[in-house]
């Protein structure tokens, strides 16, 4: 037996023992229709050691170094990578949703996660004069200062990761603009997290 899948069963054998189930754990990877192309995210990225020092060196958004907070906002749901996983098969599969990039189109640019959307925080600004017609996309309806946010989208924001706030920046734009909190949920570990696991990381804007 590898060494590897030796410590696997060594793992599963010991779950009962603190009081976990094998089935709290959940299938690294997905596999869904998005813009009309098969999206397939997996552990394994030959390039996650390259992408993991990229988004580790991100200077931190205050000083001394600090990390987000897990909630992003009050009845905002924080979710892990599994959770993630399984809203772009079961949600942005199905066009009932967006996984939602907050970054600046620069950050962006070192890679996201396949099967997004760019959606930069300042976007949604109270002060930006197209925040209506972004809402709109969203599947707000909007009348002249009247909101209807019951068809709008659910929606999965991230950034970079932990020691970046983009992501929170947006999500407090969304909830001044009356977006429902229940609606929008919040990848903490972003592309930091995302990359040490090894998961699918696309780089190609067009």
């Amino acid at each position: 037996m590898k060494p590897t899948a030796a410590v696997c069963a060594a793992t599963m054998a010991l779950l009962p023992a603190f009081g976990w189930a094998a089935d709290s754990y959940a299938q690294a990877q997905a596999s869904f229709i998005f813009n009309g192309a098969r999206i397939t995210i997996a552990p394994g990225n030959p390039q996650a050691g390259m992408y993991a020092a990229r988004f580790a060196a991100l200077p931190p958004v205050c000083e001394p170094a600090c990390l987000s907070t897990g909630p992003a906002a009050k009845d905002v749901e924080t979710v892990d990578e599994a959770a993630v996983l399984a809203f772009l098969v079961e949600v942005v599969g199905q066009n009932d949703g967006l996984m939602v990039d907050a970054r600046m189109p620069q950050g962006r640019a070192a890679g996201f996660i396949p099967g997004s959307v760019s959606l930069p925080h300042e976007t949604v600004a109270a002060d930006n004069r197209y925040r209506d017609e972004i809402l709109k996309a969203l599947g707000v309806r909007v009348f002249e200062d009247l909101y209807n946010f019951s068809d709008a989208q659910a929606l999965v924001v991230f950034d970079a990761g932990p020691t970046q706030n983009d992501a929170q920046k947006l999500i407090g734009n969304l909830l001044a603009a009356g977006y429902p909190p229940q609606k929008i949920r919040y990848y903490r570990g972003g592309m930091q997290v995302w990359s040490v696991l090894g998961l699918t990381i696309q780089e190609d804007m067009s």
